[in-house]
This record gives C-alpha cells, sequence and structure tokens, in this order.
C-alpha cells in the first residue's frame, strides 16, 4: 500500500519520513503558487508513523477550511508550525507510555485509579472507625523493620508514637502518589518495585506477588465511636481552633481578598461548634456543620433581618433565601483544605469533611451569565459609555479595562496590575512583530498575583484595541511621565487588589444604571462572554484555554508544551473576537476612539 502523505528520507543505515501534503488547486494562488509543503516527522517512532500522518492530514484539511472561511493572514508557515506542534505532542505521548506496558489502555488506567481509591477509602474509613486496631497492625509492621534494624524502641514513648504516625501518613500519601504515577504512566509503584525485583532478584518485595494486602489494610471495620467519648487527645490535637486558623493562614500566606473568604469559612467553625480542640471535630460533627450552613441566608452580615442575630438563632430559622448549593460547596471546600491541613500537621487524624460537598447540576460554566451582542451593544453604546466613565477627570481606567477584557478575555484581576512593561511586542514569524500583554507573576512585584500555574501567558492585543489607540495612550503616559511603573496607576490598593474601584463602579453603578445587573452578570461575565463567543464560532478549545488561562486538561500539553506562537494565537483566536448585533450593523467600537493627544497632552 503506498502512503502519499509519506515521503522517506535515508538517514545514515536508517529510513525517516517527512509528511507532505498537497496544496488544493483553489488555495494555490493564496500559497504564492505553492503546490505542496513537508515537514520531518524524524523523531516519530516507526509504530507511531501512520497514526501521527493521519492525525496531521486531518487538521491540514481543517485549517484548510479555515483559511476558506476568512482566516486570510494563516501563513504556510503558521500551518507547519502548528503541525509540529501536533507532532511534538504525539511523541510526548508515545514517551509516557513506554515508561509503561506495551499493553496500557485507558480503560485499565481507570480501573487502577478506581481500585486505589477504593483501598484509601477502606484504610481511612478503618482510621475513622478503629484507630487502635490500625495501631496494633502498624506496631507489627513497625517492630519487624526496627528489629531488623537492631534498633530499640518503647511503644509507650513519644518518639515512637510519632514515628507511628508518619507510618500512617506515608501509607495514605503512598495511595496519591500511586495514583499521580497510574494517571501520567499507566503504571503504580508497585509495579516499579516489582521491576526492582526482577532484575535484582533479591526478593525486597515479597508481598507484592502474592494476593495478601499490605499490613496498614488488613484492619477490620467496627462500629464508630461516639463523638466525644473514648477520644484521647495529645498535646497537639488539643490545639484550639482560632490557633489553627492562624498557623494555617500564616503558613500559607493568605492574606488577600481569596483569604478573607477563607477566613470567613473557617470562622464559621467556631460558630458552629465553640472554639474547640482541632481533634474534637468529628465526621459526625463535620455532617452537622453541612447541614446547619445550608439553612443559612446569603449575605447574612448585611441582610437587617439577619445580621444581629446569632449563628445558631438563624439556623433554627426558616430563612427567605438560603444559601446556594455552590456557596455551601465554597465553605466545605475551605474547610476541608483546612481540616487536611490540620491532619498533616497532627493536630487530628482524619479529615472529617473530605468528600462532603454537595452533588449539584449546576455546571461552573452556568455559574455566570455571558452578555447577549446586544447587552454588549448597550454597554459600549458611546452615549452611555463615555458618560459614565468619566475619562475627562482622568478615570483611564473605567475606559480603558472593559474594552481589554472585551478584546481579550483577560481576568479583572490580571488587567488592572499591568506594568507597561508587560504591554510589548513580541516576535512571531517571519521576524514579526505583534504587540501583546504579556501575564506574568513576577516575585520583585508582590502586588501582582496569578490565579493558576496555566494563566501564565501571552495574550496578543486585538486590532480594534490598537485603532483605539491603546498604544498611543500608552506612549503618552510614558512622555508625560518618564518614572510611571503601572498602566492604571490612579487605582488604589486595597486588600491585596487594584480590582476594587473598577468592580464597584461596574457592578454597581454602570449596570445597574443600564438596567442589566443581576447575580450572574457582574465584571466576570465579559470574560465568559469572550469565551463562549469564540467556542460557537467553532474555535478549538485548545486555542481558547490558551487564550484564557485555563487548563487544557492534556498532561502533555499542559506539564511539557509551550504557548503557542503570538501569530498563531492571533490568527486562530484573537481576530475571531468579532461582535455583531445583526449581519448589517454590528457594535460601533470604533466610535468610543478619543484623542488622547488632546486628553492627556
Amino acid at each position: 500500500m503506498k502512503y502519499t502523505h509519506l515521503v522517506p528520507r535515508k538517514w545514515g543505515q536508517s529510513i525517516h519520513f517527512d509528511f507532505r501534503h498537497k496544496i488544493p488547486t483553489d488555495l494555490v494562488s493564496y500559497f504564492g503558487g505553492k503546490r505542496q509543503f513537508q515537514i520531518s516527522l524524524n523523531n516519530v517512532s516507526n509504530r507511531e508513523i501512520l497514526l501521527v500522518s493521519q492525525s496531521l492530514k486531518i487538521l491540514v484539511q481543517e485549517l484548510f477550511s479555515d483559511i476558506r472561511s476568512g482566516m486570510e493572514d494563516l501563513t504556510l508557515e503558521d500551518i507547519k508550525e502548528i503541525l509540529r506542534i501536533e507532532v511534538r505532542k504525539s511523541i510526548l505521548h508515545s514517551h509516557h507510555v513506554d515508561l509503561g506496558t506495551s499493553k496500557y489502555d485507558s480503560m485499565k488506567k481507570i480501573e487502577s485509579v478506581e481500585t486505589i481509591s477504593s483501598r484509601e477509602t477502606k484504610m481511612r474509613k478503618s482510621l475513622l472507625t478503629d484507630l487502635k486496631g490500625v495501631e496494633s497492625t502498624v506496631d507489627e509492621k513497625l517492630q519487624t523493620i526496627l528489629e531488623s534494624l537492631d534498633i530499640k524502641f518503647e511503644k509507650g514513648s513519644v518518639n515512637y508514637k510519632s514515628l507511628r504516625r508518619s507510618f500512617i501518613d506515608l501509607s495514605l500519601l503512598r495511595y496519591e502518589w500511586t495514583k499521580d504515577l497510574i494517571n501520567e504512566s499507566g503504571r503504580d509503584d508497585d509495579d516499579f518495585r516489582k521491576e526492582v525485583d526482577r532484575t535484582l532478584k533479591m526478593n525486597l518485595f515479597p508481598e507484592l506477588f502474592g494476593d495478601t494486602p499490605s499490613p496498614v489494610e488488613q484492619v477490620p471495620v467496627q462500629q464508630q465511636i461516639p463523638t466525644d467519648q473514648g477520644i484521647s487527645l495529645s498535646p497537639h490535637q488539643s490545639t484550639l481552633i482560632s490557633e489553627g486558623i492562624e498557623k494555617y493562614m500564616n503558613e500559607k500566606s493568605i492574606s488577600n481578598r481569596s483569604g478573607r473568604e477563607v477566613r470567613h469559612s473557617l470562622n464559621m467553625l467556631i460558630e458552629e461548634f465553640g472554639d474547640i480542640p482541632i481533634g474534637k471535630l468529628t465526621r459526625e460533627r463535620g455532617t452537622k456543620f453541612k447541614e446547619n450552613i445550608r439553612k443559612l441566608p446569603s449575605n447574612r452580615k448585611k441582610s437587617p433581618e439577619y445580621r444581629d442575630l446569632e449563628y445558631h438563632e438563624i439556623t433554627k430559622m426558616e430563612v427567605k433565601n438560603p444559601l446556594s448549593d455552590v456557596t455551601v460547596n465554597k465553605h466545605l471546600g475551605y474547610v476541608s483544605s483546612f481540616m487536611e491541613w490540620s491532619r498533616n500537621h497532627g493536630y487530628i487524624d482524619i479529615n472529617p469533611f473530605k468528600g462532603m460537598k454537595l452533588k449539584t447540576n449546576v455546571r461552573p460554566r452556568d455559574q455566570r451569565d455571558r452578555f447577549s451582542e446586544k447587552e454588549l451593544k448597550q454597554i459600549f453604546q458611546k452615549e452611555n459609555y463615555i458618560h459614565f466613565t468619566n475619562i475627562e477627570k482622568g478615570r483611564y481606567e473605567l475606559y480603558w479595562i472593559p474594552l481589554i477584557g472585551v478584546f481579550s478575555g483577560l481576568r479583572l484581576g490580571e488587567i488592572c496590575p499591568l506594568y507597561l512593561d508587560n504591554i510589548r511586542r513580541v516576535e512571531g514569524h517571519h521576524r514579526k512583530r505583534r504587540w501583546c500583554f504579556d501575564i506574568v507573576e513576577e516575585p520583585n512585584r508582590p502586588d501582582k498575583h496569578l490565579k493558576t500555574k496555566s494563566s501564565r501567558r501571552i495574550v496578543p492585543i486585538h486590532d480594534t484595541l490598537v485603532e483605539l489607540g491603546l498604544i498611543d495612550f500608552i506612549d503618552l503616559l510614558k512622555k508625560n511621565d518618564p518614572n510611571r511603573k503601572r498602566l492604571f496607576e490612579e487605582l488604589p490598593y486595597v486588600d491585596d487588589s487594584y480590582n476594587s474601584r473598577v468592580s464597584e463602579f461596574w457592578n454597581d453603578r454602570y449596570l445597574p444604571k443600564l438596567g442589566l445587573k443581576t447575580n450572574k452578570k457582574n465584571f466576570h461575565s465579559i470574560r465568559h462572554t469572550v469565551s463562549d463567543h469564540l467556542k460557537q464560532k467553532g474555535i478549538e478549545p485548545h486555542f481558547i484555554n490558551e487564550l484564557m488561562g485555563h487548563s487544557s486538561g492534556n498532561i502533555d500539553l499542559d506539564r511539557y508544551g509551550k504557548g503557542y506562537n503570538p501569530d498563531i494565537l492571533f490568527n486562530k483566536c484573537v481576530k475571531k473576537i468579532s461582535y455583531q448585533t445583526s449581519q448589517k450593523r454590528g457594535i460601533d467600537f470604533l466610535s468610543l476612539k478619543l484623542d488622547w493627544m488632546k486628553i492627556i497632552g
């Protein structure tokens, strides 16, 4: 069989292949008369070569369709670079598979993870219901180990109890390591240890070659002990909730706006149980906490009806607007993270809030509403926008930030702290330099924070922003004040954030004036608008994720892949942000253009 997309190349004593594709007749003139192109597949293994070539063939057809649909800036070099990225992703995937067995498949991986999770659940349940039984089993294991090392020990000593606790923690931690290994390579830690045994022939891990579970897992399940009876607390476990909260907040360096939310959720533990020792927080109490916070009203501290009432007074009432399941889960998530930290530090034996979250049918994308293009037209109508943003009073940020958001999808917390040198030219293809936002967390600028690791990215600046004078505006700022550092220096830094003034204007004044404010519509809705806008245009999810600073969900791409060249991201994504309310008339953003020379001087 002849594979027309593969061209053999002799390389020394071996044969390698290039991927070749003909250019359709109707696109020959578009590519300057070229009738075909090819890229090297030198690093692709022979067993993967046909699969990779088929994948590239399909991708090329999609790119040709994009060009026919109007993507006129997509060059032949752009296409080649996109294909090379796909090749690198395929190679990385193959490397991961090679770490495991040739029999690796996704279903086996899922089954393995479920098995490990089941074992973990069994052990955690045993720790909850029969701690002494677990400790007895661990003692037998430790005794064997210590005696083999000629180490004398006393079971009642503090050092031995600490060792036992560490052994149990390590056993639990191993489950997490195992699941990570399975997800990344298709193998677990037992597979690697078996391989060591077979290679060295030392019988280091005899338990792995039989059906006998590890000693820690051989724990009988007995009836759960009552909440406060039979619990003897160590001095460490007697640490009060308030003390634990302070240590947790300091260690995690949680001090910004999210820190206030975390502290609010954790203080609810004290409202519920009083400032009791952390070690007395049981699964039973966790369930009670969950039941009670579901009875609380939203905006409890602001509502005149509830703000002067005690916590337990409110939980006995029939409130009009109880917390949503999403908000309840947020509180439970913060508390569970704190309890997991407490468990790791020896303040408690188990996390009593693990797995407590409510099942909800609300998808993350539905937690905020997008703006319709009709609403966008109302928001950015010249008579509304110019009047309310108060440019003449020097409030530049109220003018620029929503416009930057609607043409980039950047978060409010990414736009407000921008420094002037974060807006720069980045080299694309053919040595062209494109204006971009450099979204980066900088150690020497503690006022800048990124939400996640995926948030670090280069975002090309939309042509509309350039036409509105953004670059000219920046040049004028630099000229008038050579010492100026930040783009929006007028914004105050409050609670570790520059967001408050813009958020307050947008959410509390501007949207209400236009009659557009709802519980699900705020500034963040702009970001949802951009994402959905691109999705409805059929843009591939990995391009949208790159633009928005989201994880791709692909471990190979997230861990090893680099961001797209700015020209590719511009042509595939940013350029496609084009709002219109009808076929005849779109949103006239250019009517908002101002004479910055006249305004700034």
